[in-house]
């Protein structure tokens, strides 16, 4: 049958199983953070609840009695763990000066493991190997500390050095242990180089209804800075046992020269008086009043040489020298096992969990997670931003980047209308004198071609490319670059922050092609031109092509002097003549400079067209990157606050709980048919 104390602890380990996974959530979170520097503070107040609410889970769920032995160095504390525990586990208690908290509990089987301050626990074979570590750690350890103080800052390890071991858990077959319940913690000695203060070191055990035993000589009793710190653990522990370690072998010597007991091993309860009488002051001879504190006198070497030499039991009628501890152990039990205890032990636990879950929900309330949350909402808005304005790249880049020079094209079709025809008239009138001119020479029906007409349509056609080539730069000469987009377009242009100047520039080399020649040669085709036929012809009958031979030759290069064309050409073969310039003029002009300037506008377009579109596929990848560089610390606070949201909703669930349970029967001791409160079988040291 459950103690009411039992269900109290199974009650209050359901109402804190949430607790764990959503804390080991958040300090995961906090360490993959990109700032490390931001979190230290937060992730070192996440691991030191995480570290104490370990403990008080161990001790509702093992129900445990908690004896933390403290002590200044060499006072006895290794002596009374093996004397309690009768068994030698010193061995693995008693490390080299390492500040760190020893929990020995009993197993069946060996186990050892060292806890961090980061959280983080290893798994040894053997206690030599964990002591092979603790060395190890210590000198790590002592140069973080020096370098601290080089620094003239106060060293805490819980900031400064979080690989530091914050704890040891030894688990031996220890049968007296596992009879009582009781897991015993050893604490570093007092004024060592390493102490952080009791302070820090028993955190977990704060409103705790864990009990102190505290070891002190008899020859540093009286010293004042013994008890320098031991205020604080007025203010931890509800019980607090000192124990005198008195030395029952200790002499004295006679004026004679003979050796008698010294009044510390015949009477200690004699030291115990003189304490009470000269020491006792403020909050301690408070505490003692209110018999919060116990003295006891204690030969801890005999006690502990008796116990482990009778395999943990002695009859103190046969060594009378133990009675001081048989008395210890007695009043340590009787504590343990009373309503005291259990009272206490269901309100500290009580006040143990709220405190853990206001801690936890504090984490989250300091200027580290304000940061957080301003810096979510900055990035959640340039998340929004850039997704937007990717969106808008996007439709430019499916834009119609032909439509907006519809009105260049226009321009450049009525530039062209102007001015082609108007060219057009001259080259005609140039090319009839240059023909008056052939017929008074005596050039070749060839030379009429290459060297009169030819150079004249090359000419003309040359210089409308070039009126065009001009026109279109002075067209593309704004600051878009001859292009008139729509206002759509424009807005979104004017969004992602775009300008055609660099796709304008890039494409203003397609206006440099020049002009072929070739198109603008013309060619005469000579067996269309009459010619009249003289006497000779007829006699000689000489046919129509032969007579033609024998005047233009059979490449039309024969040199025809000006009487020659006077006779044979008549105004019947200047009128064909004339008709084949036309016709060449007509075929020339204006398809010739208007196909050319089409396509300058078009190559110039094409350019423009792919220079922009690079340049907003460009964009979009550095918006892209943008977004990703943006998303990757976004996606860290998101889990960030979602865990911490997590933990201050579990706090909090487990707080309003704890609340509901502590005005339950199970908070209180039951009561006995006789009405006295129920005794809790908690341990039976």
């Amino acid at each position: 049958m459950k103690t009411e104390i039992s269900r109290f602890c199974d009650d209050c380990l359901k109402i804190c199983e949430s607790l764990p996974p959503a804390l080991d959530a958040a300090a995961g979170h906090f360490e993959k953070s990109g700032d490390p520097a931001l979190f230290r503070l937060p992730l070192t107040k996440l691991n030191d609840v995480r570290a104490r609410l370990r403990s008080l889970v161990e001790k509702l769920g093992s129900q445990q009695a908690y004896l933390l032995i403290f002590g200044p160095l060499k006072s006895g504390k290794s002596t009374l763990m093996n004397a309690i525990s009768g068994a030698y586990v010193s061995e693995v208690t008693s490390l080299p000066g390492y500040p760190c908290l020893v929990f020995v509990r009993h197993s069946e089987n060996p186990q050892f493991s060292a806890t961090r301050y980061n959280g983080r626990e290893s798994i040894f074979a053997n206690g030599r190997a964990l002591k092979e570590v603790i060395a190890d750690g210590h000198q790590a350890l002592a140069r973080q500390i020096r370098e601290a103080e080089d620094r003239g800052i106060v060293f805490d390890p819980r900031t400064h050095f979080s690989e530091a071991i914050r704890r040891v858990d030894v688990k031996l077959p220890v049968p007296t242990l596992a009879e009582s319940g009781t897991v015993l913690v050893d604490t570093p000695g007092l004024y060592s180089r390493m102490n952080f203060g009791y302070d820090v070191m028993t955190r977990e055990f704060r409103d705790s209804a864990a009990c102190a035993v505290f070891v002190v000589k008899t020859d540093n009793l009286f010293f004042e800075q013994v008890f320098a710190e031991f205020n604080q653990l007025l203010d931890i522990f509800s019980r607090i046992f000192i124990v005198i370690n008195v030395d029952s072998g200790k002499r004295d010597l006679l004026p004679d020269g003979t050796l008698r007991p010294s009044a510390e091993s015949s009477h200690p309860d004699r030291v115990i008086e003189a304490f009470k009488t000269l020491s006792m002051a403020g909050p301690l001879r408070k505490a003692y009043e209110e018999k919060r504190v116990r003295l006891h006198a204690v030969d801890l070497l005999n006690a502990a040489s008796a116990l482990l030499s009778q395999n943990g039991h002695y009859e103190p009628k046969e060594n009378p020298q133990k009675e001081g501890f048989d008395g210890f152990l007695r009043d340590l039990a009787d504590y343990l096992n009373s309503t005291d205890y259990t009272t206490e032990f269901i309100r500290d636990s009580l006040r143990q969990g709220h405190t853990l879950c206001a801690e936890a929900r504090n984490i989250f309330e300091g200027d580290e997670m304000s940061r957080v949350h301003k810096e979510q909402t900055e990035l959640e808005k340039q998340l929004r931003d850039f997704d937007d304005r990717i969106t808008t790249v996007d439709r430019l880049l499916q834009a119609d980047w032909d439509a907006p020079f519809e009105l260049a094209r226009v321009d450049a079709d009525r530039r062209g209308k102007e001015s082609i025809p108007a060219r057009g008239v001259l080259l005609w009138k140039e090319m009839r004198a240059a023909l008056e001119r052939w017929y008074a020479g005596n050039d070749s029906l060839r030379a009429l071609v290459d060297d009169y007409w030819n150079p004249l349509l090359i000419s003309a056609g040359l210089e409308l490319a070039v009126e065009a080539a001009a026109h279109l730069r002075s067209a593309v000469a704004t600051p878009l670059g001859g292009a008139e987009p729509s206002a759509a377009v424009m807005t979104d242009l004017h969004a992602v922050g775009f300008s055609f100047q660099a796709a304008a520039q890039t494409a203003l080399s397609a206006l440099d092609a020049n002009e072929i020649e070739q198109p603008y040669r013309a060619t005469i085709k000579a067996d269309a031109i009459p010619i009249r036929r003289l006497l000779a012809d007829t006699i000689f009958m000489r046919s129509q092509i032969a007579v033609k031979n024998r005047l233009f030759g059979e490449q039309l290069d024969q040199e025809i002097p000006s009487a020659v064309k006077q006779q044979r050409l008549p105004e019947a073969s200047r009128e064909v003549i004339v008709r084949q310039m036309e016709e060449a003029v007509r075929q020339k002009f204006p398809s010739l400079p208007t196909s050319y300037s089409e396509r300058l506008l078009a190559a110039y377009v094409t350019k423009f067209r792919t220079a922009v579109l690079e340049g907003l596929r460009q964009l979009r990848d550095q918006f892209v990157r943008g977004r990703n560089d943006c998303f990757a610390p976004f996606e860290t606070n998101k889990q960030i606050l979602a865990s911490a949201q997590n933990l201050h909703e579990q706090a909090t669930s487990v707080a309003a709980a704890l609340d509901q349970i502590a005005g339950s029967p199970a908070a209180e001791p039951e009561k006995t048919a006789d009405g006295s409160p129920e005794s809790a079988d908690l341990a039976q040291v």
